[in-house]
Order: C-alpha cells, then structure tokens, then sequence
C-alpha cells in the first residue's frame, strides 16, 4: 500500500496570495525580517504580518532538513524525490500560516482561505496523488466554507484543517455541523492541528501547554459528545501532540462514567477500536502501552515534514520500523493502512 505521512507542512510564499480577487489585493500579508525584538514570535523572525499580528514564515532549514524550495512547494517535483527517499508514498500537506492566524474581519479571512487553498491545489496538481492537502476553512463565513470544501474534495484535498478551539468554540459547538455534515458527505476528514490563538495559550513557549493540553480537552470533548451519533462516518485526525495523553484523557473519562456523568462509553483497553478517532503518534513514544487503549487500528504517524521544531523527525518512519517492542503487523497498520482509512484513501 505505502506508508502515509499524515502530518506534513507548508511554508506559504508571496505566491501563496497570488490567487487572490483584484478587490482582495489589500488584504494580501506582508513580509517581515526581524533580528528580534518586539516582533518576535516564539523566537520566529521570519514573519508575516497581517491585521495587526505577526505569524511565523518559518526558519531557514537546518542541518538534514529539506530546502525552502521544497518546503515552500516551490518544487513540488523535489518533494515527490524526498518521500521517495524517505520510504514515504502519501504526504498530507498542512498550513503553516493559518495555525497562527487570528482574524478579526470575515473578510479577511476568507480571501486569504481561498487564494491559499487554490495556489496549494496548483502545486500538488501533477503529483499523481502522492501530495494530498487539507483545506483552510474560512470559519468566519461558513457558507464559504462550504464553498470551499466543495472545491477542494474536487481538486486532491483529503482533510480539514481545524484547531483544538475554533472561533472561541469547543470542537461539538452545533455551530460546525454543517461543516462536519458536509467534510462526512465529500469524504474529508477534520484533521484537528495543534494551534490555538483564542487565548494565550498558543503563545506560551511551553509545548505541554500550547500543544498537548487543547488536544487532549479537544478528544475529551468529542469522545464523549453525540457528534459521532450525528456524523458516523466523519473522521478526526488528532495531529502533531503526541499520543500519551491518550491514556490519561481516556482515564478522566472514565472517572465521569463511573459516576454516572456520562453516557456508558468504552473507556478501557481499545477504547477506540470500532471509532472514528486516529491520533498521530511519534516514532519515540511507549507505543505498547498507548496501543492498549488505542487498539491496533486508530494510531497513526506524522513526521511534520517542512516544519524545524520540537515535533519534527523526517526519520520517523524508518526509526518507527525499527523497534521491536511493537509487532510488526501493528508498525504495518500505524504507517500504512491507518493513514489510509483517516483520509480515506484506497486500502
């Protein structure tokens, strides 16, 4: 089948916004160098600024990473040549720039969405499938929205790009029904990322509190919520935090079954066999003991390709095949067909 990365990234260029409507021109984001100083971001000082807010452009490539040409989609040919060396035969492509994003004006918001999801289009068109993409919803607009996850199931997207909060919402607000209705109906999956600019949270430099914490109360809030009911065949990815906060989401569940808080849900051991969930492990983590309550078939593998930061490995495929504590049929299933069944992609 070939193995799935199920969490890449790109870095947006000047031609990110290319595609954006003449009337739209104004809202295109500037580029900022800085040494530095007040504009710092989380020590970025590559930026973009846009409506009073600086988000990363992401930094030089270091040491055994891929060039800025392949990470900027600039040579999506020289990318296909990467996954080839890296024994990687799908790669879902992420947002950098809109994991930062906090917009004031629906506007905004929704140019910026569109010429974003049409110019990353354009780049994975011609890759034969092998670059697949996750669309930027303009959830400040859902008719446009659904717009655009219309177009992009039509032209190689695979996912949603969502955020543990979205809009000063919970991931069960009523208010994305007709999103998630929509994503089940065109076979996209909602590919929860971290980032989160609705509070300070994001802005913290710790990575247990901008990263792991949202995931974690993101699953808590849809594992025990009635939006697998109303969505059964939806998909959600849990990307790039990691999968040992599994077990302990998963025990805090329990604690409100056992009291009757909840509805009576599987809280034990292969808790999510049979559900809808994945969550994107890393290649270092105690594997043995998160498949326990995962099961064999909802853990997936993300190398974070294109980004620098505390979550990237693009070697995490071959150090993962290398471990013996795991067996090699549930190695096979993490790489392979699990990728596969999150996105929807053929068996």
């Amino acid at each position: 089948m070939g193995a799935i990365d199920a969490d890449t990234h790109v870095l947006e260029t000047p031609e990110t916004w290319d595609f954006l409507d003449p009337d739209d021109a104004r809202f295109r984001p500037l580029m900022v160098d800085t040494d530095g100083g007040q504009t710092e971001w989380r020590g970025a000082k590559r930026l973009w600024s846009i409506e009073g807010q600086f988000i990363p452009r992401g930094e030089p490539p270091g040491p055994g990473m891929p060039s800025d040409d392949i990470r900027m989609m600039r040579d999506p040919a020289g990318r296909v040549a990467a996954m080839d060396r890296l024994g990687v035969d799908v790669q879902v492509l992420i947002s950098t720039f809109f994991l930062a994003a906090d917009f004031k004006r629906a506007e905004v918001q929704v140019a910026l969405a569109r010429s974003y999801n049409r110019w990353l289009a354009s780049r994975c068109d011609g890759s034969k499938g092998r670059l697949r993409w996750s669309i930027v919803p303009p959830l400040r607009d859902m008719a446009a929205t659904l717009a655009e996850l219309e177009w992009g199931a039509a032209h190689g997207a695979i996912s949603v790009l969502m955020r543990p909060l979205e809009e000063k919402r919970l991931l069960t607000d009523p208010h994305f029904y007709p999103l998630y209705a929509a994503a089940e109906r065109l076979n996209l999956a909602i590919g929860v990322h971290i980032g989160n600019v609705d509070t300070p949270i994001y802005q913290n430099r710790d990575a247990v509190i901008y990263s792991v914490v949202p995931m974690a109360a993101a699953f808590v809030t849809l594992f025990h919520s009635d939006v697998t009911r109303r969505f059964p065949n939806l998909r959600f990815g849990f990307l790039e935090a990691g999968s040992e906060w599994l077990p302990f989401a998963l025990r805090e569940i329990s604690r409100g079954v056992q009291t009757g808080a909840r509805k009576q849900i599987n809280v034990g051991e292969g808790a999510l066999s049979g559900t809808n969930f994945y969550i994107a492990c890393t290649m270092d983590e105690d594997l043995p003991h998160v498949l326990k309550f995962a099961g064999p078939s909802n853990l997936v593998i993300g190398t974070d390709f294109g980004h620098q930061d505390f979550g990237t490995d693009v070697n995490a495929f071959e150090v993962l095949s290398a471990r013996t504590d795991v067996s090699a049929v549930d190695l096979m299933r993490i790489v392979e067909r699990n990728g596969r069944c999150l996105y929807g992609l053929p068996l």
